[in-house]
């Protein structure tokens, strides 16, 4: 289609100049025809005027003495003369032409014919007209004219072919050139120029596309390779990363920062850091490092979804040669796992031994006191005995917890992943529960739902929901109510308990999950628990790639919402 319309396009050229030239030619040789035709009438009045000297005399025609001189004159240009009276009528014709009157209309004019040229002129004597003097004489015509209007055609087609001729060679080459850069721009590079063409400044022109593609080829590669191992080091660098650019937006989110907060940040990018940021700490830091334009460094405390997470945040501002803050780099080094070894270190001591100075000291002072001769009263000895088997069994509890988080903490701990049915684990673990519950007079409502088909280990999930249940339990009060569920999403599986027990507030909810905290201590300790319920469940979820959500209001009761991974139910 395109070389039609190239081809359409030449046509019309062609056929514009051939028309061109034609209409040249047509009005050069009008020219040549008025200048031939105006040199014939000067030449005739010229004429005109020595006949009229020889003819005219004392105001009237005298052609007695002219005749001879008039033929031979005739003769000798050559040219045909004719004399009229003033009447019109011939009185002197050279070359026996016509002895015709000349026509009242012919005076003082000049035409042409075919091959001739005739001037017709009154002769006049004391301003009075006496007769009339008719030249007629063969046209001006230039020689060659015809020879030299084909040669003019042919040059001007000559200078056309040549012209197309020009074109055509460096309008290919250029046009190639036009397309290699575009596919440069384009990030491809497998076009070559030729380089044997005869032009000199089309090869230079071939040679320096050659050169360019090749070096900005080689550019591209070091560019490509260069950023794919910048990216790769930024995305595992094993710190959050932000880039925000000089107006305060975010450019780029890594993935250890997402990793590290938990969240997709799929709004974030060309976000303003002011509107995404959920940590007045780290704007703070921002904006200071934005005015100031020093580095800073900070350990900050953030509340990551259920957790509070330690992090060394450093903010660095990018400055231009002018000292203009160009943008800035947000470092954040999750340190949680050091604060953690170093409070362990601290606390696990002290809370082992304050956890365990209670049942021992009831330990020791009961069996004192029977040995101090309380034994001998049956009921008593009976009561205190009573005492120390509780509190025996709560000091294996706290010791059978310990070894059971010691052992989901190691590297090496593994789980039996199988397909199991949270409704059915659901109902087996209540069975344990009937009396606890009743004992506090509390209502447990075990929802209908889906089966919950899931990924994971039935005994450790079977643990999750008795650790929550007890808990639960624990932290309702006498006539409270418990609700039970299993749900199924597109790709979860979930259980679900809620209480309207004391419930928590919401700066305590990163830190339920914490060995031995509270929310209640006197009840949690009145109740048995050891306060490291949840702490199992934290990590044993986490051992199973699910999560945790925790929705809870002081007074009104708390929900915990734990997702596995979702399966199809086994067949059969």
């Amino acid at each position: 289609m395109k070389s039609r319309k190239l081809e359409k396009n030449v046509w019309i050229r062609w056929g514009l100049v051939i028309a061109g030239l034609l209409f040249l030619i047509f009005v050069l040789n009008q020219v040549v025809q008025v200048a031939c035709s105006q040199l014939d009438q000067e030449r005739m009045a010229d004429r005109s005027s020595w006949i009229q000297s020889i003819t005219v005399h004392d105001g009237s025609l005298d052609l007695a003495h002219a005749r001879e001189g008039l033929t031979a004159y005739a003769q000798k240009l050559p040219v045909k003369i004719a004399i009229y009276d003033r009447d019109r009528h011939v009185l002197y014709s050279s070359k026996n032409q016509s002895r015709e009157a000349l026509s009242s209309n012919q005076s003082n004019v000049f035409y042409e014919t075919a091959n001739s040229s005739v001037y017709i002129t009154p002769l006049k004597a004391d301003r009075q007209i006496i007769g009339y003097l008719r030249l007629e004489s063969s046209k001006t015509v230039v020689v060659g004219l015809g020879l030299l209007y084909f040669f003019f055609f042919v040059l001007g087609l000559g200078l056309l072919f040549y012209r197309d001729y020009l074109v055509r060679s460096y309008d290919v080459p250029i046009r190639f050139a036009a397309r290699m850069a575009e596919n440069i721009l384009d990030g491809s590079y497998h076009l070559t120029a030729s380089d044997s063409v005869k032009r000199e400044s089309v090869l230079r022109l071939n040679l320096a596309m050659n050169r360019l593609s090749e070096t900005l080829h080689e550019i591209n590669r070091s560019y490509s390779s260069q950023r794919d191992s910048m990216t790769t080091l930024i995305e595992n660098i094993g710190n959050g990363l932000l880039f925000i650019d000089g107006n305060g937006r975010i450019d780029y989110v890594n993935k250890t920062f997402k990793e590290d907060f938990k969240t997709a940040a799929s709004h974030w990018e060309l976000a303003d850091y002011q509107e995404v940021i959920p940590y007045d700490e780290v704007k703070e830091m921002i904006d200071e490092a934005f005015q100031s334009k020093k580095r800073l460094k900070k350990q900050l405390q953030l509340t990551v979804h259920i957790e509070r997470k330690h992090f060394d945040v450093s903010c660095a501002p990018i400055l231009d040669h002018h000292k203009k803050v160009k943008g800035i780099v947000v470092v954040f080094h999750d340190i949680t796992e050091i604060k953690k070894l170093e409070n362990m270190r601290k606390d696990f001591v002290a809370n082992v031994s304050h956890e365990l100075k209670t049942p021992i000291t009831s330990l020791i002072g009961f069996t004192e006191t029977l040995l101090d001769g309380a034994k001998d009263d049956k009921q008593l000895e009976t009561q205190f005995l009573n005492i120390i088997l509780h509190e025996g069994r709560r000091l294996q509890n706290l010791i059978k917890d310990l070894l059971d988080l010691s052992k989901i903490e190691r590297e090496h701990f593994t789980i039996q992943w199988q397909k199991v049915s949270l409704s059915k684990l659901l109902d087996a673990a209540l069975l344990i529960f009937k009396e606890k519950a009743d004992g506090k007079k509390i209502a447990i409502d075990r929802l209908p739902g889906d089966e919950g088909w899931a990924l994971g280990d039935p005994y450790r999930i079977r643990q999750i929901m008795i650790n929550l249940i007890t808990n639960a339990i624990s932290y309702t009060p006498e006539q409270g109510r418990i609700v039970l569920s299993v749900k199924e999403t597109a790709d979860k599986s979930k259980f679900i308990i809620s209480d309207n027990g004391i419930g928590i507030e919401k700066e305590q909810i990163p830190r339920i999950f914490e060995r031995f905290y509270r929310v209640d201590k006197a009840r949690s300790r009145d109740s048995g628990g050891t306060g490291l319920g949840l702490a199992i469940v934290k990590h044993l979820v986490e051992v199973h790639e699910g999560s945790i959500d925790v929705k809870s209001e002081p007074g009104k009761g708390t929900t915990f919402t734990i997702s596995f991974k979702k399966t199809r139910p086994p067949i059969g």
